[in-house]
């Protein structure tokens, strides 16, 4: 989809923006490992501001064959996908521990995250780990909001992607690139959840590694009701629930494990219910 326009914040305001999370102070201990690989940071029972949906649309498929995948969703309908590989070393080199100290120093880059302008801030992985992972001000706005996901330096990276099975199916005509990314929880409830808003690309797979991961989506002919520079839990918050049920969209919470593949030119928006660890890869 084309990026542009004037939606991007001035860079003074995001760079002040970014001083005071800096001076958040350090991340709070992390309890042990368990399951959850290091990253959620929520204390015992307390809840995420947002609960999955009341019934997942999206059809969750195990032991699916390729033509049966070609035959029914390569073209007309998102799937979940389940048990088709096993990435449980490549889950195991992304704990918040292993990450940080294999990656820590590596400068990555953060992205606004609105539909149709992305400015880019460069910082080092660990101090985005420690400073910006965390619930942000409700009232921010898209380019506001600052997330780590896709823009990977692959050459870099290469250590940990060497590592990922990426589902066995695949388009004529296409190549595969991966996009990596940590994202913080919708935490509580003063506490912006991270994601992207309604956009479209082509075709690909999104593996969430760790954490829970809320997909919004509409076919092609359906362009949803959304401003390109609110956040998604704005949009959940103040539109979803005047939408009547027609208009909803397609909706799923894809869980640590599952791949949701979505079709060429889908529209659809994310939402953290957790801190998440996850990997696409785009067909293109």
């Amino acid at each position: 989809m084309p990026r542009g326009g004037g939606l991007m914040a001035s860079g003074a305001r995001l760079q002040l923006l970014l001083a005071l999370w800096m001076l958040a102070g350090p991340a709070r201990p992390v309890a042990a490992d368990a399951g959850d690989g290091g990253w959620q940071r929520r204390g015992p029972g307390a809840a995420a501001a947002v609960a999955e949906e009341e019934r997942c649309a999206v059809e969750r498929r195990a032991d699916l064959s390729y033509s049966e995948f070609v035959q029914h969703y390569a073209f007309s309908r998102p799937v979940i996908l389940q048990r088709l590989t096993d990435n449980s070393r490549f889950r195991a080199l992304c704990s918040r521990e292993k990450l940080l100290a294999s990656f820590g120093d590596s400068v990555v880059r953060l992205s606004t995250a609105n539909t149709y302008s992305y400015r880019k801030v460069d910082l080092p992985f660990q101090e985005y780990v420690e400073h910006l992972l965390h619930p942000q001000d409700p009232t921010s706005l898209g380019n506001d909001t600052l997330y780590f996901f896709g823009d990977n330096n692959f050459s870099e990276w290469a250590s940990l992607f060497q590592h990922y099975s990426p589902p066995p199916f695949s388009l004529l005509g296409t190549t595969a690139a991966y996009s990596f990314g940590v994202a913080a929880t919708a935490g509580n409830s003063t506490g912006a959840g991270s994601g992207v808003p309604f956009h479209w690309h082509g075709p690909g797979f999104s593996e969430v590694v760790y954490g829970r991961k809320r997909w919004f989506l509409y076919p092609p002919e359906k362009t949803p009701e959304f401003h390109p520079n609110k956040t998604t839990l704005a949009w959940l918050q103040d539109v979803y629930p005047a939408l009547a049920p027609s208009e909803r969209p397609l909706e799923c919470t894809v869980q640590a494990g599952e791949v949701l593949y979505f079709p060429d030119r889908w529209w659809h928006a994310t939402l953290n219910l957790d801190t998440s660890v996850f990997i696409s890869t785009f067909l293109s």
